[in-house]
């Protein structure tokens, strides 16, 4: 009702003059998109609830509350198909202008729109993407299993984003893009969690006499509950900020449904911290847990159905600020989607940013984390060096500039930035985030579960695992042969064009660039163990070097993109592709040398001393088994 109500005042729903589609598909589509969201938020509610938040037990039952949360997932995922289908089929009848037919052109027109056209192939992908998830609901029941299914599910929300949403024609495509991503979902998940929640109240109200079990679910989903609302409040300001263009916009219907969005968010949140603070801690002093539960969850659920509304309503209405291209479009802007920066100066390397909000988000999280790490450990006396923290927040700044400074401004322009910048979040930023060991100060503070449940902590030593599996061999071989890949390839070109590919990029290189870190960093002092890091080094940087070489040739290298940018300042595309390959091949040596000394200072105490010490894999695998 709410998203009805929401169209009518904005005026979406009105009558077109041309091409109107019918008032089957303007009435309709409103109601069926809120069916779609809440099914993928009910799907990635209980998938999370029965993957790190609901205790579960060895034998095949795992009680009633688990079966609850997996029955609601069967039905979710596949009401949700369902629902995908028909928003598909009313889009394209929406955009198209045409009412709904099952005549055989209607169909081949629908055809084309999957294929040719970028809302058709966003919402074909959602599709897709529905169906996988419905098949994995059924054939899995590991918490790995399921909390990759609940990833899986989420990333239905990156196509609806980057194509369909109204960042795609903001000014920042990138930054407008990331941050309603964000948006959407942190509320995906603090929505699906309050639908399963009220699915199993009456499990939980049952499942044990003392009331320990619905204080432990709650407590566990109360922290994601928080995090999520201030991912939601903090994104969807900025959100604001990309589509009302100026506090003028707030006077427009757009801008008053986005002011009844907010305060309905906000009373949301005042329930949680209601939950938080009075319902959690009574659960374990009262006999009746389901009626405490419904007495503020009945309200949570009407307010969190018109916030599910008030979306939706705003995703139809227009915005104030105007998404249709503009047509005196630079050649910059055309390919890149920005205005040509202006010459890269020094006074640039400061003044220049662009702001990608999914990193951003992500070095202030860590940041966090670490910080309150970094805190209890010092209270608890366990010291930990101060070099490491130092260590962990210049990774985070570095990490920072690269992703949304003037690298990101001018990788786009430049190929020496774009390579230089991809080979400092691959090694760089890597190899300071190592030597801060998070994974050894995450095992020192966070608590270990006894519910046979995954945690935070049993997720850390699933993570050490997998670092200490991957050699220094295969890590560098494998980055190295991505950095070829990628560069010799239409990835390159992908990358650029593309902001979803551009995005993946990063975080394949960071993770690549991580492994291997780790595994040159770690390990003991033994001739074998330094010549598996000097093979898996040299690996890395054979990749860098290749990349060095092929762009001292003088082929440009996507010479239709570099050479169309309009771009008159600077070196010409194949000076540039010059400088980048002395760059590259500078900082292979570099690094190398950097490296090797640093193993050497590392050795002298060792040979100075006279006395046996375990290797630092040894000592790692034993703060493992000691941690476990």
């Amino acid at each position: 009702m709410t998203a009805v109500a929401g169209v009518m005042y904005s005026g979406a729903a009105r009558e077109r003059v041309l091409s109107d589609p019918g008032i089957i598909v303007r009435w309709g589509l409103a109601p069926v998109l809120v069916l779609h969201h809440l099914a993928l938020a009910a799907v990635v509610g209980s998938l999370i609830f029965t993957a790190v938040i609901l205790p579960r037990k060895p034998e095949p039952d795992q009680g009633p509350a688990f079966g609850r949360a997996l029955t609601v997932a069967l039905w979710a995922a596949a009401v949700w198909v369902l629902a995908a289908l028909a928003v598909l089929v009313l889009t394209y009848a929406d955009v198209a202008g045409i009412p709904l037919s099952a005549g055989a052109d209607f169909a081949d027109q629908l055809g084309l729109f999957v294929t040719g056209v970028g809302v058709g192939r966003a919402r074909l992908t959602i599709l897709f993407i529905a169906v996988l998830v419905s098949m994995l609901v059924v054939a899995v029941r590991s918490a790995a299993g399921l909390l990759s299914a609940a990833v899986l599910a989420l990333s239905s929300i990156v196509p609806a984003t980057a194509a369909i949403g109204h960042a795609s024609g903001g000014v920042d495509h990138i930054g407008a893009s990331n941050a309603l991503g964000l948006h959407v979902g942190a509320g995906t998940v603090w929505v699906g969690g309050i639908l399963v929640l009220a699915c199993i109240i009456p499990a939980l109200g049952t499942a044990d006499a003392d009331g320990s079990t619905a204080q432990t679910v709650l407590s566990r989903f109360s922290a994601l509950a928080g995090l999520a609302f201030a991912l939601v409040l903090i994104t969807g300001t900025i959100s604001a900020i990309y589509r009302l263009g100026g506090i003028g916009g707030l006077l427009s219907p757009y801008g008053g449904l986005l002011l009844l969005k907010t305060a309905a968010t906000l009373l949301l949140g005042a329930i949680g911290l209601l939950h938080r603070c009075w319902i959690i801690p009574r659960l374990t002093t009262t006999h009746r847990r389901s009626r405490l539960l419904w007495r503020v969850l009945i309200l949570e659920l009407v307010i969190m159905g018109a916030v599910m509304g008030l979306a939706v309503a705003l995703s139809r209405s227009p915005s104030p600020v105007p998404l249709e291209p503009d047509p005196k479009a630079t050649p910059a802007q055309i390919l890149t989607g920005y205005l040509l920066p202006p010459e890269l100066t020094a006074s640039a390397w400061l003044t220049q940013w662009r702001p990608d909000w999914l990193w951003i988000t992500a070095a202030i999280l860590a940041a966090l984390f670490y910080g309150w790490a970094y805190s209890r450990a010092r209270c608890s006396h366990d010291p930990w060096p101060r070099h490491r923290l130092f260590s962990w927040f210049s990774a985070l700044i570095l990490l920072t500039f690269i992703t949304s400074g003037f690298p990101a401004v001018y990788g786009p322009v430049l190929l020496s930035v774009h390579a230089t910048a991809t080979m400092a979040l691959a090694y760089a930023v890597p190899w300071l985030l190592v030597a801060s060991r998070p994974l050894r100060l995450a095992l020192t503070v966070l608590p270990a579960r006894e519910d046979g449940s995954t945690g935070a902590r049993e997720s850390v030593l699933w993570l050490q695992n997998t670092a200490i599996a991957s050699g220094p061999l295969f890590s560098g071989l494998v980055l190295g042969s991505v950095t070829i890949l990628f560069y010799l390839t239409p990835a390159l070109r992908l990358s650029l064009a593309e902001h979803v590919v551009h995005e993946f990029g990063l975080i394949l290189f960071l993770a690549l660039g991580i492994l291997l870190a780790n595994a040159l960093q770690e390990g003991g002092e033994e001739p074998e163990h330094l010549r598996h890091r000097l093979a898996g080094l040299t690996a890395g940087l054979a990749g860098i070097g290749a990349i060095g070489v092929r762009f001292l040739n003088p082929d440009v290298i996507e010479q239709e993109w570099f050479s169309g940018l309009g771009r008159v300042w600077g070196p010409v595309p194949a000076a540039d592709q010059h400088n980048a390959g002395i760059i590259l091949l500078s900082s292979c040596v570099l690094s190398a040398v950097l490296v090797i000394r640093s193993r050497q200072r590392r050795r002298r105490p060792l040979q100075n001393s006279g006395r046996k010490t375990r290797s630092r894999g040894a000592r790692w695998k034993s703060m493992s088994r000691d941690h476990a």
